[in-house]
């Protein structure tokens, strides 16, 4: 990198010492070794087009630096805090020398006295493996420590490796019988115990019993029985710590894990080093096209130990470093630091990160002290101990929480106001959440609810049937899905994990095709099961509001319908939540049919526990405005819903701030689909019900919205729903209209196309989803061939009427001539959740998994219209 005083006749002050070479002063924070001056990739000269807006950028000429240095908002001169006198030589190692440390029991077994048992399971052991009643497998697990995988060894010739779990990838392990398999197993084993039958298969006994809860969404299980319960307890003791050392691991190491599958994936040979032919195969799988001649270039400057492997020269670890630091050129980033580092030597002070933080990020409480703490955390060498911050520091801030461009504090703390009546929120919730896939002949699993529940999801569905042993049973009724028991759900879904990952109140919504008996024997369950877990106070009869989540802390609340009085009591209302309209599958055609439910009884039982979320029919707004009490809560159907929507929106946001209200998919879903769920946010429906299991933007908006009060369940809806600002959706005035503008400056590590196969040629589109006249859309140009590092430098401009219930969401594709344009990956924002200033887009898959280190440099600016 240039220094800034050319002409001035001075020397630097410090050298910088890396693997045995000093670098000049004016670089301590380049990231290159050996850095040439040539570009590594081939870039379009990216200018920005004439209509877009200007963003606050460093200059790349050193006469334009000094013209944009950073100013005092009093128009004196930019201080430049350039030390007096000399700084201390700095012994600095290139930040990802060690990236290979990043596995092996030194890293993962962080408690000495889990030596032990992580050997013995490294070692491994004989272990059946339970997929049903007589399917039983003996195999060998082991876990692989150097790949971080559980590994379980078949004999069978095709498939002599096995298979293997990413520890990455397990959600957790549960001892005894905890899943769908075991609790059928289980029974049939408890059978054959009581009649003395012999068999091959060893008898199931609890406490040998464990289960591996991994994959998309923690919803495949992996069931295995130990030969003791010794050896069951150094699994689940072991594996449980390595999952969470790995998982740490990615956390605190993230970038430098991302590196080691890099390096590893081109050590074809698995020799630990890597050749020219290696390293051309890494450039294409790191998205970047360069010349052969160039490639070795880069190579040969990286290969300054001449080692050879196999007769070919190859880069060691070290030289591996070197060789991708030449590659790794962020002009963006460099531009910015050097905007406000000192133009003497390149470094920045405490109080250079201060004028930073203020200037271009908004942070106007932010002092000398606490910059200097923030260069003590993001700072690697020990420069930091002199309160100094270098480029490579200045980027390992950028890429931390602080700068995501999701407001941190919202994703990461309950920072809402959570004692407002539970209609002023939107709640979580799932469609059929029993149902692992398909509508009509999915499994019916309490993996649903677990998995819901652990997402954040705040209202379940239980589909009850009456069950042929005298107990409730769940699934889709009349169709070919398989049956769980709602004793099953209660104590292994719902009483297990309800409140793990929110303390805010579960409801569970009832749709209730019992008998009389069965429904009695339901609320005996819930109560035995739940206990005080379970909301039971009667509703007064004066009650004017809901109550609030706050209130509800720790507890579950029935959602369904109730006789008005102590008798058995027939439900004359024709129920609009499919209730009196089952779907099934006819056994002749496998057409989907309808019939009429004959109404049942409602057992006098249901008011112990049905309260404060009591379901009403829903006819009109006009009649619910006359007659609904405040604890009345209707369930919609997706189609009426939107015809509502479209003709009264006005009187949809009058009902919802009083009334909690349901939105569920139309019944032809039977792909398990989902509703757009921002239209109904849009006018105040607290519950739009999602197919949890599904992989689609629906879900993704979904976890965008709740992700902005700590992954809660709740979420505070905005007082233009509540009443409290004026608003008519029909008649939108500039009054709340603001003015968003995103330069998309660069882009790192965008993953591949799995369509295309070549290096992606990648663009941004910007949408807006939320109020109808607020949807739009934008996009940059394309940078060819360039998936590493690519350079935009473009702003795109959005105006947003109702910014209150509106989603910024970031698409990143590559352009394709052969198919649609793949997504690469996606990143969803609410309006109130977005950060100013220079930040980082974090980009996910559809399944929510994050892709980092793949990630969008922009800077964002918010306005009035």
């Amino acid at each position: 990198m240039e220094g800034n005083d050319s002409g001035s006749g001075e020397t630097d002050p410090v050298g910088l010492h890396i693997e045995g070479q000093i670098i000049p002063s004016h670089s301590p924070c380049d990231n290159s070794v050996n850095r040439t001056d040539e570009r590594p990739v081939e870039m379009d000269d990216n200018k920005t087009d004439s209509h877009h807006k200007d963003v606050p950028q460093a200059a790349d000429s050193k006469q334009d630096e000094k013209a944009a240095t950073t100013e005092p908002s009093d128009g004196s001169e930019k201080k430049d805090d350039a030390p007096e006198g000399p700084i201390a030589p700095v012994s600095i190692q290139p930040r990802f020398a060690n990236f290979l440390e990043t596995t092996g029991k030194k890293v993962l077994v962080r408690n000495i006295s889990m030596e032990d048992v992580v050997q013995k399971i490294h070692e491994g052991s004989a272990l059946w493996k339970v997929r049903g009643v007589n399917k039983w497998f003996q195999r060998h697990y082991k876990v692989d420590i150097d790949n971080m995988c559980l590994v379980g060894e078949s004999k069978k010739w095709w498939s002599p490796g096995g298979g293997s779990v990413p520890l990455v990838d397990i959600a957790e392990v549960r001892e005894g019988w905890k899943t769908d398999t075991f609790n059928k197993v289980s029974t049939h084993s408890e059978k054959i115990k009581e009649k003395g039958a012999a068999t091959d298969e060893p008898l199931l006994e609890e406490n040998k019993c464990f289960s591996v809860i991994h994959g998309p969404g923690g919803r495949e299980t992996l069931d295995l029985v130990a030969s003791s319960e010794e050896e069951r307890d150094a699994w689940v003791t072991g594996l449980s710590h390595l999952i969470q050392s790995v998982k740490s691991l990615y956390e605190e190491k993230q970038y430098d894990v991302w590196l080691r599958e890099q390096f590893n994936e081109a050590d074809k040979d698995n020799n630990g080093s890597l050749n020219f032919d290696e390293c051309s195969a890494l450039l294409k799988q790191l998205n970047i096209k360069m010349d052969k001649s160039h490639a070795k270039k880069l190579f040969n400057q990286a290969n300054t130990n001449k080692q050879k492997r196999d007769g070919e020269q190859v880069l060691e670890v070290g030289e591996f470093v070197a060789f991708y630091h030449a590659l790794l050129k962020m002009p963006e980033v460099e531009r910015v630091y050097k905007e406000s580092a000192s133009e003497k030597t390149q470094l920045m002070s405490a109080a250079q990160l201060c004028t930073f933080l203020q200037k271009y990020q908004g942070l106007a409480d932010m002092d000398e002290a606490k910059a200097g703490n923030i260069i003590l955390k993001y700072e690697a060498s020990n420069l930091k101990d002199q309160g100094y911050m270098t480029q490579d520091g200045f980027y390992h801030m950028l890429q931390s929480d602080m700068f995501n461009i999701y407001n941190f504090d919202h994703e990461s703390h309950i920072h809402q106001d959570m004692n407002q009546p539970l209609s002023h929120y939107y709640i979580s919730s799932s469609h059929n959440t029993y149902l692992t896939g398909h509508q009509l002949a999915g499994e019916s699993s309490v993996e649903g609810y677990i998995s819901a529940l652990k997402r954040g999801c705040r209202l379940l569905e239980l589909d009850l049937w009456d069950g042929d042993d005298g107990e409730p049973i769940i699934y889709h009724g009349h169709t070919l899905t398989t049956k769980i028991t709602l004793a099953d759900v209660l104590k292994d879904g719902i009483k297990a994990y309800a409140f793990e990952t929110s303390p805010y109140p579960v409801i569970l919504s009832i749709e209730n095709h019992l008998s009389l008996e069965q429904q009695r024997v339901m609320v005996k369950l819930m109560q035995d099961i739940l206990g005080d877990m379970l909301a039971t106070d009667p509703v007064p009869e004066d009650i004017g509001a809901v109550p609030s989540p706050e209130s509800l802390k720790n507890k579950v609340i029935v959602r369904g319908k109730k006789p008005k009085g102590s008798e058995i009591e027939e439900d004359d209302e024709d129920d609009d939540d499919d209730q009196d309209k089952i779907d099934y599958i006819d056994s002749d055609d496998g057409a989907s049919q309808s019939k009429k439910k004959p109404h049942k009884p409602l057992a006098p039982e249901l008011t112990q526990v049905v309260n404060v979320c009591e379901g009403k029919k829903f006819i009109s707004f006009q009649d619910a405005f006359e007659s609904y009490k405040c604890v009345h809560t209707p369930s919609i159907g997706e189609t009426k819903a939107f015809g509502l929507f479209e003709s009264s929106p006005h009187d949809f946001v009058k009902f919802t701030e009083r009334h909690v209200t349901k939105i569920y998919p139309h019944g032809t879903r039977a792909d398990s689909s989902n509703l757009k769920p921002y239209p109904f946010w849009s006018v105040g429906c607290q519950i739009v019900a999602l197919n949890m299991q599904t992989e689609d933007k629906a879900n993704f908006y979904n976890d965008a919205l709740f992700r902005s009060n700590g992954n809660c369940g709740y979420v505070l809806k905005p007082d233009i729903l509540l009443k409290k600002e004026p608003y008519n959706p029909l008649e939108l005035s500039d009054r709340y209209t603001k003015i968003v503008r995103v330069t998309i400056l660069s882009g790192q590590h965008l993953p591949n196309s799995a369509k295309k196969g070549d290096i992606v040629d990648p663009y941004v589109q910007l949408k807006v989803r939320g109020h109808p006249l607020d949807k739009q859309k934008q996009r940059t140009k394309v940078v060819k061939n360039n998936g590493f590092n690519p350079v935009w430098n473009e702003t795109l401009e959005l105006t947003i009427k109702v910014p209150q219930v509106s989603l910024i969401y970031f698409s990143l594709r590559d352009e394709s001539s052969y198919a649609r344009d793949p997504v690469l990956g996606l990143c969803c924002i609410p309006f109130d959740s977005l950060s100013e200033g220079y930040r980082y887009v974090h980009f996910r898959d559809l399944a929510g998994k994050n892709l980092a280190p793949s990630a969008l440099f922009v800077h964002v600016s918010i306005g009035d219209n």
